[in-house]
Order: C-alpha cells, then structure tokens, then sequence
C-alpha cells in the first residue's frame, strides 16, 4: 500500500484542492492535486499529477504551493490560499512545517 498524507487547501475565495502527498520511495515523494470549484475561467473541475515532486515530503510541499500560488496568480490575482487541512493525518508533513512553508496568514487545521 503507497502512504499517504491528504491534505484539502481553500483559498479566500472558495477554490478547493484536494492533493495527495505519495511517498513513493525513501527519497521520493510526490503531491497529484485534484483542483474543484476553479470558477468561470476553467468551469470544470481538474486534476493534476503528480502536480510536484522532491526528494523530501517538505520539497513536494513547497513545490506544491509554489505550483498552486503561481496557477492562483493567473486565474484571480487577488485570491490566495486561506486555509489548509490535514482530516486525516500529517504522516509526513506536521501543521508547524506547513505553516513554515505557507506563512502566517494561512490557517492550518489538523484533522477534520
């Protein structure tokens, strides 16, 4: 069985992205991200992945969000992520080194 951690991002505006972060070897992880409620410039839903990749669940991560704040910037530059949610665990990644990555303005919640 591949482990892995869920993570579910919102951001101010209500877009949602559901990602798996996969540990596929010791040194090999990757985020495939589902992205929902996009709004009226991409009107259905979408999937990506793997979206990014490290050599470490922290590198993927930071890959991820790059990789989601980069998309966000194009579809609606004054959306940003809010608030993200480990519901299930943070196998890989704790809340304190997500909000290292992510900064002080966004919330994160571990479990549901």
């Amino acid at each position: 069985m591949l482990p892995i951690q869920e993570i579910e991002i919102t951001t101010e505006k209500k877009r949602h992205f559901s990602v798996h972060l996969e540990k596929w070897a010791p040194d090999c992880f990757a985020c495939k991200l589902a992205a929902l409620n996009l709004g009226p410039q991409l009107p259905a839903d979408a999937t990506f992945g793997p979206f990014s990749q490290g050599h470490s669940a922290s590198a993927a991560y930071e890959a991820l969000v790059s990789g989601i704040r980069s998309a966000l910037a194009k579809l609606d530059a004054s959306d940003v992520i809010a608030e993200v949610n480990n519901p299930c665990n943070t196998e890989f990644i704790d809340a304190a080194s997500q909000k290292q990555i992510l900064g002080a303005n966004v919330v994160v919640k571990e479990g549901a």
